[in-house]
């Protein structure tokens, strides 16, 4: 008879605790979501669906290779003013202007700007550097 007892009471401890990890488990189990509140999120849903949609595209426009330019073919351009069978090329006027304003004691740096106007009946070209400086260049 103890021993009946002690299985019993073993019996009854083993019960009491599967009801103790039955009761845990159903206070740990997810809680039923209600209809209204599933109708609310499979609404939302779509719309995030969208969104991720829209990052896709933008990733392809950046792909998208740039348009080609045009091929502009590399030309040498030579400008040259005649005037009474003298001759001179406008590159060379340039040089002679930059050059004057270097022998004056301006650094070639500082040259931003410069405008240079040619007039052949004084045989000279007057210049302007960056609106602040002038001169005159003789041009043959």
């Amino acid at each position: 008879m103890a021993n009946d007892v002690k299985v019993t009471a073993a019996k009854a401890a083993e019960t009491k605790a599967k009801e103790v990890v039955k009761e845990t488990a159903k206070a740990e189990a997810p809680v039923k979501v209600e209809a209204p509140v599933k109708a609310a999120v499979a609404k939302k849903a779509p719309a995030k669906k969208v969104t991720t949609k829209k990052a896709p595209a933008k990733k392809a426009e950046a792909k998208k290779p740039e348009a080609k330019k045009p091929a502009v073919a590399a030309s040498k351009v030579s400008v040259k003013v005649q005037y009474q069978n003298n001759e001179v090329n406008v590159v060379d006027v340039e040089e002679k202007v930059k050059a004057q304003f270097v022998a004056e004691g301006h650094t070639a740096a500082s040259i931003k700007k410069v405008e240079i106007y040619v007039k052949p009946e004084d045989y000279s070209a007057y210049y302007v550097i960056n609106e602040k400086f002038s001169g005159r260049v003789d041009l043959f």
